[in-house]
Order: C-alpha cells, then structure tokens, then sequence
C-alpha cells in the first residue's frame, strides 16, 4: 500500500506506510487498519498469510463470486466495468454503503425524481425479465438509493438536492461508480466528524414529532435515547459475535421428505400494481440496507408528483413479488433483498452490555 490517503477503516485517520496497516484479504473488502484499532489482533494474525476483518471474517466465501454468476455476467458491461470485475466492485460497494449512516433527502419532484423512479422500475425489470444482469440486480437497487439521495450538507434545500441528483444520475448512467463513491463518502466522513445532538435537541425533536402526529416516531426516539446505541465498530461486533452461538448443522430428521409442489401462480395474481399502492400507503418502519424507510418508499410509490413513473414502479414490484413467490430463485440473487440492518444497544452494563 503506497497511498499516503488511504483511511484506517476503524478511525478513520490516514494510513502512512505499510508497516503499520494490516488489511483485509476477502476479495471483495478493501479496508486497511492500523494494527493498535483492532482489538483481539494477535501476532499470529499479522504473520498469518491470510486474515480477514471482522465484516468478512464470519463470511470469508459469501463474497466470492461463483462460477455461475460469473460466466451469466461475461457479456454484461456498465461503464468501463465487465463481468467479474463488475461483479467484484458492485459487491464491495454493497458491502461498504451498508456501513453508512443513513443521511437522504426526500425525493424532489420534476424531471430529476421521474427519472429516478424510472431508473428503480428498470432495475427491477432486469431481476423480472431474468435477464444476464438478474443475479446483481437487487445489490444495484441497494446502492442505487443511497448513491442517489444522499444528502449534502445538513442545511441543504431542494433545488441543491435536484442538482445533486441530476449530477449524480449521471455519473450513474455513465457507470461512474467510482465516482459516486467518492461522493458518498466525503458525505459520510463530514457526518462522523459532526457533534453530537445537545440534550435540548432530543426535547425539540421529540416535541417536533408529537406535533407533527408522529407519535409512534417520538416514542421510538426516547426509547433509543434511554437505551443507547453502540457504534457498529470492530469491538462491538467481536462481542456479538463471541455471544451468538454457531449454527448447528442441519439433520436430516428435520428435513422435509417427498417432492415438493409450487403453489400455483394463480394464487399470486391479486398482487398487482393497486395492492403494492395500498400495501406501501398503509406501511411503517425504519430504513433497511437500502437507507429508505417507509415514508421514502411511500413517496416513491404513492405520490402524485411524478405521474406515470409511480404506477409503473407499483407493477414491477409486484411482479417482482409473485415471481419471487411462485418460481425458485438463486438464494445468492436474494441475499440485498432478505438482509437486515441490526443495531446493537447499550444495555449499560460496560463492555458486556451489548
């Protein structure tokens, strides 16, 4: 490593020589760390030939991209990226967006969020219509949003997020993913730099929500407060981890015996377009990997504002609904879409209170 930039994954500082960075050997993680940020590092593990950081030491083959996928993505090009170079980066792109703090603005009306949706409905059709791009196609959904709508500066308005959007739509177009990167993360590393929230802050926050009728929000925001929340940082995780026990291997009394019977299709047909509308209406909840919550979801959905782009988005996702109900799928091709974001809590009682 001869980049005198390089950041320390852990605090972020910069990397001066290789001499005191230690860096991950998963494919798919570029991270280097100074060895003093890493807790429980042995010397073993610095002459070790291989060693894996604490997002991919759990998973050291999920991010190995399989034969099959591969040699379906030989022919798919974005920008300059190809086949498993394409694969590689989009892969490690996931990998590093879902670490961020979540930071976007609402989607702007006119030109800029029509075009947006309508590049969200062909991500979509690219998983529905099973074509080669299908087993990446939800990871791009994922990164799509926050790339897209990440917003600038805390002081920000809306016609400086419909620049940035139309920028960065750009960029997106083009296969600039470096480019976005780059972007996203100067945001991210001005948020880790900025001051934690004053206690009068909490109160107005929280009076703002029950003003506003969000009550169920409001509560939410005490709870968190009294609670506490941990930063997801390599100590945190190797706790969690030293408290979840291994999987068991399966057996196979517990397996099912016989052929196994799809539903018929027909059973999935009532999910249309008007139910995905009525189904995003009625929903709430917190931002998953793709950094948008429900009240994001529903202005993508159920706004008026962008015409003809809203229902078009509602009849690919639910023809991405019955099609992921009713034909066998890749679990690989799955895994953006069934991943949760968990948060670990301070339960206030020192290191083991996690």
């Amino acid at each position: 490593m001869d980049n005198d930039d390089w950041p320390c994954a852990q605090c972020e500082k910069n990397l001066r020589s290789q001499a005191e960075a230690i860096g991950c050997d998963s494919r798919s993680c570029n991270r280097w760390f100074h060895p003093s940020c890493l807790t429980g590092l042995t010397q073993f593990d610095v002459d070790s030939n291989k060693w894996f950081c604490h997002l991919c030491s759990g998973n050291k083959n999920k991010d190995q991209p399989t034969p099959e996928n591969c040699d379906i993505l030989k022919n798919v090009k974005w920008g300059a990226l190809k086949g498993k170079e394409l694969l590689d980066t989009i892969t490690r792109a996931y990998d590093e967006i879902v670490t961020w703090r979540r930071n976007v603005f609402k989607l702007p009306t006119g030109k800029a969020g029509k075009t947006f949706l309508k590049e969200l409905t062909t991500l979509f059709s690219l998983f529905n219509n099973d074509t080669p791009s299908k087993p990446i196609s939800l990871t791009l959904i994922m990164i799509f949003c926050p790339l897209m709508l990440q917003k600038p500066s805390k002081n920000s308005k809306s016609k400086d997020h419909t620049k940035c959007l139309e920028y960065r739509l750009k960029l997106w177009e083009a296969g600039d993913l470096a480019g976005l990167l780059r972007d996203g993360r100067a945001i991210q590393a001005r948020l880790l730099k900025g001051k934690r929230r004053h206690t009068d802050d909490h109160e107005k926050r929280f009076c703002r929500l029950m003003l506003e009728g969000k009550v169920s929000a409001a509560l939410k925001w005490v709870t968190e407060r009294r609670s506490g929340l941990l930063e997801a940082n390599q100590k945190v995780v190797d706790e969690l981890l030293m408290k979840h026990p291994k999987a068991e291997p399966m057996h196979n009394d517990v397996a099912l015996e016989g052929p196994h019977f799809l539903p018929p299709k027909v059973t999935y047909h009532p999910i249309d377009a008007q139910a995905i509308y009525l189904a995003a209406k009625n929903t709430k909840g917190a931002a998953g990997p793709s950094g948008i919550d429900a009240d994001g979801w529903k202005r993508f959905l159920c706004s008026r504002s962008f015409g003809k782009e809203t229902s078009n988005l509602c009849l690919a996702i639910s023809e991405f609904t019955r099609k992921v109900a009713s034909e066998n799928q890749d679990p690989d091709h799955l895994s953006p879409f069934t991943a949760a974001r968990l948060i670990p809590l301070d339960k206030g009682d020192g290191n083991h209170g996690v």
